[in-house]
């Protein structure tokens, strides 16, 4: 038997991000998750109020709380050793004039030039350089959570490796798959995405069109995605979709019509009934930090930071009710 002070369950975005947190509030941190690729891994990093907001019909209110979250990874990723890339976002398209509408009335700064609008709003960030970042200072353990319980000393944990430890407090930041752990979670439902790396040359900044983005990459090439898929959790791209969002982005991006295919993949995300997060206290030492919808790295550092004061027992942030755990009870 392990003893630990806080153990964190799951090493995608919000896990780690949370994880993060943590050892930057004082706290010694365990990560438990099984050594496979997370879906975080796999997404374009998109730090993306603006276009996220306007493309998806977000009101006023909701488009500020995204642009909260994003501004929070200025001094996060500060302190965790994050580089971010604050060059923009464009839309390419027919229907730009009613894009830089939407922006604007939305209260984002954008630009429009005949068929193109630019918003410098939207960042972005390498989604696998940003958890090896984020993973700094933290001990890792291999393996998938099996049981949970509570104990007079706080939780026991078994993975199914049958390695049991012993923490004061937990935060459960499993993604979308059910877990059978002996612990009820607040509803999720997955969205299933498709997306396709490509190499070679590529926009020098993220280009968004009508049922496509194209997201440049550190270390060449771009990722280009990605579709919602509703209640879908296989992993088999489909590749009539892949090749619907090849001609999407080379319609959008004529330099891509010399890149090369590298993968093709899907990934499966997390969603809320109403599609913000869980971040909270599911109970007294149990956190939870969940179902992000596609805007997981956005909400990442808003997700982490109302998690560790609820740990801690400060103040709730602006944005805890939206994100509670319980809103649905």
């Amino acid at each position: 038997m392990t003893q630990a002070d806080v153990v964190v369950v799951g090493a995608g975005a919000l896990g780690l991000a949370t994880a993060a947190a943590l050892r930057l509030a004082g706290r010694d941190v365990v990560v438990l998750a099984p050594e496979e690729i997370s879906a975080s891994a796999l997404a374009a990093g998109m730090l993306a109020p603006a276009f996220e907001s306007a493309l998806d019909g977000i009101p006023s209110p909701d488009a500020a709380i995204l642009r909260h979250a994003r501004d929070l990874w200025t001094d996060f990723a500060d302190q965790t050793g994050v580089e971010l890339y604050r060059d923009g976002a464009e839309w390419r398209g027919p229907e730009a004039e009613a894009m830089a509408g939407r922006l604007g009335d939305l209260g984002f700064a954008a630009h429009q030039d005949g068929a193109t609008v630019f918003t410098p709003e939207d960042w972005r960030l390498d989604a696998r350089g940003t958890l090896a970042a984020l993973s700094r200072g933290i001990e890792r353990r291999f393996g998938r959570l099996t049981q949970l319980e509570p104990v007079p000393e706080g939780w026991r944990l078994t993975d199914d490796r049958n390695v049991v430890s012993v923490a004061r407090q937990v935060v459960l930041a499993t993604g979308w798959a059910p877990l059978s752990c002996g612990v009820s979670l607040p509803p999720i439902h997955p969205i299933r995405g498709q997306a396709v790396r490509v190499s070679g040359p590529c926009p020098a900044h993220v280009v968004r069109a009508t049922g496509v983005y194209v997201v440049p990459q550190g270390d060449g090439g771009a990722i280009i995605g990605a579709t919602m898929e509703e209640g879908r959790n296989d992993l088999v791209p489909d590749p009539d979709v892949t090749a619907r969002l090849l001609s999407l982005a080379r319609k959008a991006c004529p330099e891509l019509e010399v890149a090369a295919v590298v993968s093709a993949y899907a990934g499966v995300r997390g969603a809320s009934l109403d599609g913000w997060p869980y971040a909270g206290l599911l109970m007294p030492g149990l956190g939870v930090a969940l179902a992000p919808r596609r805007s997981g790295w956005l909400l990442a550092a808003l997700v982490a930071g109302e998690v560790v004061r609820a740990l801690e027992g400060r103040d709730p942030g602006p944005h805890a009710a939206r994100m509670s755990p319980g809103r649905f009870a």
